[in-house]
């Protein structure tokens, strides 16, 4: 009776004839706290401008086939996106409960999710993968955010960044 175990057998992120090796070679598996710009102690008109573009060159300089897909930053962005509307519509509807509380009960919880979906995504071959600098800038980011304000504060980085990388062609296509 076999096993199931086969060398290199398909199995994610195993070197082998068949198993892909997924993220072997995008660097160690613990994120890189450099490749995120972001800071909650810098002034608003500096993180949404300035650091924002310098986020924008750290993935522009990448080599194009290690490039961000522009699908696959839609998919990250338009879920901080609609994690964001979701927030701004629960404390419409909702004020007799302040914004840290709302942020904490129906937010954070998805927000901080994003980090393991990014982790995952990292570990995937091909046009479904994201490069290193990327899964580390939004996962140090949402790691950096721990209130209401610095989410918004976050969401309206990411949304200046996402600018500058269309402006810069910082995407593969």
């Amino acid at each position: 009776m076999s096993s199931g175990f086969r060398p290199g057998g398909g199995r994610p992120n195993q070197p082998g004839p068949s198993g892909g090796g997924g993220a072997q070679n995008r660097g160690p598996r613990t994120a890189n706290p450099a490749n995120s710009l972001f800071d909650v102690t810098k002034p608003d008109a500096e993180l949404f401008d300035q650091i924002a573009e310098q986020q924008a060159d750290v993935f522009a300089q990448l080599d194009f086939r290690n490039r961000i897909p522009a699908s696959q930053l839609r998919r990250f962005f338009g879920e901080v996106k609609e994690l964001f509307r979701r927030f701004n519509s629960q404390t419409a509807a909702n004020a007799n409960k302040n914004e840290e509380e709302i942020y904490r009960q129906f937010i954070e919880p998805q927000f901080r999710m994003i980090r393991s979906k990014v982790a995952y995504t990292l570990g995937r071959q091909g046009s479904s993968s994201v490069p290193r600098e990327f899964a580390d800038f939004l996962s140090e980011g949402i790691r950096k955010v721990d209130s209401a304000k610095n989410f918004r504060r976050f969401v309206l980085h990411f949304e200046a960044v996402v600018g500058f990388m269309y402006g810069k062609d910082a995407l593969s296509k």
